[in-house]
């Protein structure tokens, strides 16, 4: 008489791997995905546009409420921002908001709130 040995059931999410589609070109969908983005210009700012984001970024001091608007490199798009200034450094031209670190030429539009 052969012995036949019992196995255990196989987990639920081990069996279900078996059957999730196979990605046989690695990264293709994130190309795709990165090709359908809407990517945005960066717009030239006027000299008085210049000049009175410098003012407003000078006036400006640590745990303010501000808005601002800056051009996303990565993105290539313009994203709006509001938050507490936990940052701003004018020798290197920093503005940190929250986590986010931002550079005063990457800025479009300030407003303190």
């Amino acid at each position: 008489m052969a012995s036949r040995t019992i196995r255990a059931p196989m987990p639920r999410a081990k069996r279900a791997k078996i059957f999730q589609p196979f990605d046989a070109l690695v990264g293709l969908r994130e190309a795709i995905a990165a090709k359908e983005r809407v990517t945005e210009p960066r717009r030239e700012l006027t000299e008085d546009s210049i000049a009175e984001i410098n003012k407003t970024l000078l006036a400006l001091k640590k745990g303010q409420i501000i808005t601002v608007v800056y051009y996303d490199d990565y993105e290539q798009n313009y994203i709006q921002l509001t938050g507490s200034i936990a940052r701003i450094d004018p020798d290197f031209c920093i503005l940190q908001i929250g986590s986010n670190v931002l550079h005063f030429p990457e800025v479009y539009k300030l407003e303190i709130a």
